[in-house]
């Protein structure tokens, strides 16, 4: 279906007729085709292209591919069967890794499918839920607050509907939308009838015609234009560093050892080949399909402790986070929010304040939250609510923190109106007391603080009520809010949830400080921390953050645990500052304002109930709202973060270490200290066991602390492991130059047998940091060594053996190497307890 252009200056009739759609919807079955019709038209890939491009992104490393290229040439210059051999490895090792990571892109595509959002859409002449995806121009779209809008839409009708467009137009304030006529060169933050994908519903309600989708609308537009890839994490930046840094040094080696080898009467053709195997065999060619598969895993796990992950990179954030922001209503309480009572001004019951903060709840159509859901529950009130109608509202919205309803009843129009009580007496002139009495609210002003203040600190969120006789001009809008009478107070109780002390007590033994970040007033946001047991009880307020600097800020914000009377806007603020003071910080939220600190979080977590805006900005979602539940996830993100740590500990100790006696003592024998395809074959056995990293078993006290990339720490693992490795490996040479006297068949089997079970014991002695044998492997690693090992020391005998230039070795050079590979490894447990006895991880 071509775009219409311009289609917000066309009517609803005219666009119904160019859709082929009418005022009951499309058709499950028109609008299935129609969908299937604009992803068809789409570049798609088929699956199986995908499943043979990810095996072939398997070779795509500069190191393999001149392998590949070298295996070529000697196959032209007749060494074919070193060459086969050689190659057969590579695409073994390539199996491998596909294997891996097709299985771990399975399991993430089966999770993503859990948290799809969903759209309000009319189909067969009924309202159904479906997939936000799937929705197509000609359908019809009900909005409420917390959608996202699913393409660009025309209005067909609004009712006090706000929306933030700031993704499109960068504006910061909800943009007021109407149905009615726009002109065709109006821009896009004129076009006051229609609304766009990108965008989402703040206040009100609407149904909208949708017109474009996907590419076509106009924020598709501008996705197209400026497409890049995500930004990475702060730990894949520096893996990647890390990868880097190896290649070179790779590369460097390489081509010294192939220089000097070329000088001398070593074949033209095995130097080659040596040289690059040395290459490959220093590379962590694995290392991405051990990040993928040990991120996958940690979805697996989070996923049955109820967290779904959306970004799989946001799982080593998690693990990092040493700040968690949260609101405190639904997840430090159980969200169930309760009317205790309304009051007048003297703090007596009040059916006047319980009738006039019950309509308004009733007519509002804005936003469904919960302190307007508690006051419906209240059945009392609807018995002398016969005869009122809704007339007008003013929906609330984060700026005034009010919400107006005009109420008609025998002819007399009436402006009710409740909010955060500040809020509210600066619109009010006048206050009433409970005999009907009007007083000027300046002489009331004084017992009406004090009675908030005295039930905010038993723990009661205050609300005030105001009303406004607006007989002859009952339309309103936000400025008719003023002239008004103070008429009392709704308390409410939100109580703490069970157990809610312990939770946030197991945080903070994670090293997890927990920040509450609320609009509610200072004083009951200061009774839940001190239920909850925070340390530091300064709070710091909306309005006194707008005169603290940016620079000043995050130094201020890592001092206080409480922030009240914070305005949306000043969520993302403050999560910047506290991310600019150096921590990894983490946003619990599922609000509508909550969206913009959910993104600038380095872990943003929302919940199953939240709105679609939330869901959409967020990492991961909690199927449960609660701090057991995260907790759980943030211990997965460490797990995943240990695991890939041991892959990296393990590859720049037994095998760095082993490459660099490879290259040194090449340059002092006559031959080759290990053919081409031996080295091939070392680097695939030790991978075989390195791939159960990523389902091993955590010690518990590596997660009591806030996991980060650490690439000093690494450097010091690498010199400290690889130069005890080195050391090792010359020993094994002398042992089998000097003491045994070998030929070069014998000295490439013994030296292959002796590296091998060595990466072996290594493998499991790092993976730790108590003593090796106090800490179980799984059950993968322990059988994977085991076969690996019992595999290294059959080769020899076997005929495959024979055609890759292995020797039987005598039983007392066989018992020697072994004997070296149990005293290499009780050295490296003696060194390793030293290690982190100094460094902890």
């Amino acid at each position: 279906m071509e775009p219409i252009p311009n289609f917000w200056s066309h009517s609803v009739a005219s666009l119904f007729q160019q859709l082929d759609a009418s005022q009951d919807g499309l058709t499950t079955a028109d609008a299935n085709n129609r969908h299937h019709l604009s992803q068809a038209g789409k570049s798609h890939r088929p699956e199986w292209l995908d499943t043979v491009l990810l095996f072939l992104v398997q070779f795509k490393s500069p190191l393999v591919l001149i392998l590949v290229f070298a295996v070529a040439l000697s196959t032209a210059l007749g060494e074919t069967t070193n060459a086969l051999i050689i190659f057969s490895i590579l695409l073994l090792t390539g199996m491998l890794g596909f294997w891996q990571e097709y299985k771990a892109d399975r399991a993430v595509k089966k999770l993503r499918a859990l948290v799809r959002t969903m759209a309000t859409v009319r189909r067969n002449g009924i309202w159904e839920k479906v997939h936000l995806e799937t929705i197509v121009p000609g359908d019809i779209v009900k909005l409420t607050a917390g959608d996202l809008v699913p393409g660009d839409c025309l209005l067909i009708s609004a009712k006090d509907l706000h929306v933030s467009e700031a993704a499109l137009t960068g504006e910061s304030f909800p943009v007021e939308k109407h149905a009615g006529d726009c002109p065709a060169d109006a821009p896009v933050s004129r076009r006051t009838n229609a609304v766009f994908q990108g965008s989402n519903v703040v206040n009100g309600e609407a149904e909208a015609l949708v017109v474009h989708t996907g590419s076509t609308t106009e924020f598709g537009k501008i996705a197209q234009s400026l497409e890049k890839a995500e930004d990475e994490t702060a730990f894949e930046q520096g893996i990647n560093r890390f990868g880097y840094l190896l290649m070179r040094i790779t590369f460097m080696l390489a081509a010294g050892i192939l220089v000097l080898n070329l000088f001398s009467d070593k074949p033209l053709v095995a130097s080659i080949l040596f040289a690059l195997a040395l290459a490959v065999g220093l590379a962590p060619e694995l290392l991405p399909a051990i990040m993928v598969t040990t991120l996958s895993a940690g979805a697996s796990r989070m996923a049955k402790q109820k967290v779904i992950v959306k970004k799989l990179a946001a799982i080593q954030n998690l693990g990092a986070i040493n700040i968690l922001c949260s609101d405190k209503t639904g997840t430090l309480t159980t969200g169930e929010v309760q009317v205790h009572s309304t009051v007048g001004l003297g703090g007596q019951h009040s059916d006047k304040v319980r009738l006039f903060a019950w309509l308004n709840a009733f007519f509002e159509t804005g936003f469904s939250n919960p302190l307007d859901e508690a006051l419906r529950r209240d059945a009392a009130p609807a018995l002398g609510a016969e005869g009122y109608t809704k007339f007008d509202e003013v929906p609330y919205d984060f700026i005034r923190k009010r919400l107006s309803i005009v109420v008609e009843k025998d002819g007399q129009h009436l402006m009710l109106t409740k909010g955060a009580l500040q809020n509210v007496l600066e619109v009010c002139t006048m206050s009433e007391a409970e005999d009907d009495s009007l007083h000027s609210l300046d002489e009331v002003r004084p017992a009406i603080l004090e009675l908030f203040k005295k039930r905010s600190a038993e723990g009661f969120r205050t609300i005030g009520v105001a009303w406004k006789d607006v007989t002859g001009d009952p339309v309103i809008n936000k400025d008719d809010e003023a002239g008004m009478t103070f008429l009392g107070f709704i308390f409410l109780f939100d109580p703490p949830k069970p157990g809610i002390v312990q939770a946030v007590e197991n945080l903070g033994k994670l090293g997890v400080t927990l920040k509450i970040i609320t609009g509610d007033n200072r004083l009951a946001a200061r009774h839940v921390a001190d239920m909850l047991g925070l340390e530091h009880h300064t709070v710091l307020t909306g309005d006194r953050l707008r005169h603290i600097t940016d620079e000043a800020l995050p130094a201020k914000a890592m001092k206080t645990d409480i922030f009240a009377e914070i305005e949306p806007h000043q969520k993302e603020r403050l999560i910047r500052a506290l991310r600019l003071g150096g921590n990894v910080v983490g946003y619990l939220g599922d609000g509508i304002n909550d969206a913009s600190a959910l993104k600038a979080a380095d872990a943003g977590v929302s919940v199953d109930s939240a709105v679609d805006v939330a869901k959409e900005a967020s990492d991961m979602i909690l199927l449960e709202k609660d701090l057991n539940v995260l907790r759980a996830g943030i211990l997965e993100g460490r797990k995943t973060y240990l695991n890939t740590l041991k892959y990296i500990f393990i590859t720049t100790s037994a095998n760095f270490g082993n490459m660099f006696s490879l290259a040194g003592v090449s340059l002092f024998l006559p031959f080759l200290p290990l053919l081409p395809q031996q080295i091939l074959l070392l680097n695939f056995l030790s991978d075989i066991p390195a791939l159960g990293i990523a389902a091993d078993r955590v010690d518990e006290e590596q997660l009591s602390k806030p996991k980060r990339w650490n690439v000093q720490l690494i450097r010091r693992f690498m010199t400290v492991f690889g130069l005890q490795s080195s050391i090792f490996d010359y020993l094994t040479f002398g042992l089998l130059l000097l003491v045994f006297k070998v030929d070069e068949a014998h000295f490439q089997t013994g030296w292959f047998v002796e590296s091998c079970l060595t990466e072996l014991f290594i493998l499991l002695i790092v993976r730790t940091t108590r003593p090796a044998w106090r800490s179980r492997p799984s059950r993968f690693l322990v059988w994977a060594s085991l076969i690996v090992a019992t595999t290294v020391l059959a080769v020899p005998y076997l005929p495959f053996g024979k055609i890759i230039g292995f020797d039987p070795l005598p039983p007392a050079l066989l018992l020697g190497m072994v004997g070296i590979a149990v005293l290499y490894a009780v050295m490296a447990e003696v060194t390793k307890g030293r290690f982190f006895k100094k460094t902890h991880l």
